[in-house]
């Protein structure tokens, strides 16, 4: 007879970073479709202040994806924090493919 005893789980992460995970990488896609927007489109032509507000999410979420990541990797955020890592990376492979083709 085996008895396997655990320790109590920690939970270093939290649902909120895997929430801001998913959130920030929503952002970061709807970024890369406002550059896409911008790129393709010439009758589309926005404020400044519009341009900035849409294209600010490119640094935060290139950057803000993976830490706030590998804050809920380990905690009970681990599944939104996988969805929005998901959806960074397919966002960023967008926006490298839109770099190569017009750049």
């Amino acid at each position: 007879m085996t008895t396997q005893v655990r320790p109590p789980s920690r939970s270093t992460g939290s649902r909120s970073a895997g929430t801001t995970t998913l959130v920030l990488g929503v952002l970061f896609a709807a970024a890369v479709l406002f550059t896409y927007v911008l790129s393709l489109s010439e009758s589309f032509n926005p404020p400044d202040w519009l341009r900035v507000v849409g294209l600010v999410w490119l640094p935060i979420g290139l950057g803000g994806v993976p830490i706030a990541y590998y804050l809920a990797r380990t905690g009970e955020g681990r599944a939104r924090g996988r969805l929005g890592v998901l959806v960074g990376v397919v966002a960023l492979v967008a926006f490298i493919a839109l770099v190569i083709a017009l750049g």
